[in-house]
């Protein structure tokens, strides 16, 4: 089996698997959040208060803190240097609340002290945002154009070469999707062990079992970051060595 044909069997193989993983890991996350969102904190802060006050305490009190519309929406924005948490973080003294809150000041922290994965991760999504938000529409239109697939001519191009260059483009967002995904996996692990750090350093926990509840939240929003990698993964090496194949055929 040559190359083509490998990368293209592995991505086919793991597709499934890896969107499976990926359902599995947001149920753990939504999980965990409703179970331990449940679960107040002995010290009674609030997400909102905790970030506050860690951000303030690491050299970052210019970065705004605001509230964010939608269901576990909370992110950090390092273009305006703001952390965002959503109603159910923001309000909440509940153990889900003070890991979600600690882990984008984490992020935060990370852009103060200018951490590398980081940094990068920003370079590539502003140096992509705009071929990305492209694999949307390539998607829709591979979709469309299949209804025609023994047509001679698709859009007035002959339709061998409009799948090739179609592929193409589905190969380079998908490259670039992959690319982003790992380095965002790294970038979030440390985001998430800084919180651990933050929070037992600063003494915001009550015991051992709260801090064991936070970890528990951390490492299931963990996974998520490595299911989008390997879905990426998937899609990449399937599309590159359909795309090694045509290329063959075509010569």
């Amino acid at each position: 089996m040559d190359i083509a044909n490998l990368m293209y069997v592995v991505g086919a193989v793991l597709i499934l698997p890896a969107i499976l993983f990926s359902l599995f890991a947001q149920f753990r996350v939504m999980s965990s959040f409703n179970n331990f969102g449940q679960i107040m904190s002995a010290k009674g802060i609030t997400g909102a208060q905790l970030a506050r006050q860690l951000l303030d305490q690491n050299g970052c009190s210019h970065v705004g803190l605001e509230l964010s519309r939608g269901h576990l929406s909370d992110h950090y924005d390092p273009r305006t240097r703001t952390v965002r948490l959503s109603q159910e973080v923001y309000h909440t003294p509940s153990l889900a609340a003070l890991g979600v809150a600690a882990h984008e000041v984490g992020h935060a922290i990370q852009h103060q002290q200018k951490y590398a994965p980081l940094m990068l991760r920003m370079l590539v999504i502003r140096s992509t945002s705009l071929i990305n938000r492209m694999l949307t529409p390539l998607i829709f239109i591979s979709l469309i154009a299949s209804l025609f697939v023994t047509a001679d001519t698709i859009m007035g191009m002959p339709a061998q070469d409009f799948w090739f260059f179609l592929v193409i483009g589905l190969c380079v967002l998908f490259t670039i999707s992959f690319v982003i995904n790992l380095i965002t996996l790294p970038t979030e692990y440390n985001a998430s062990k800084r919180a651990r750090e933050l929070l037992r350093t600063g003494n915001y926990l009550f015991d051992e079992q709260e801090y064991a509840a936070v970890a528990k939240v951390l490492n299931a929003a963990a996974l998520t970051y490595v299911a989008a990698l390997l879905v990426s993964m998937a899609q990449m090496l399937r599309f590159l060595g359909l795309l090694l194949m045509m290329n063959r055929n075509r010569r």
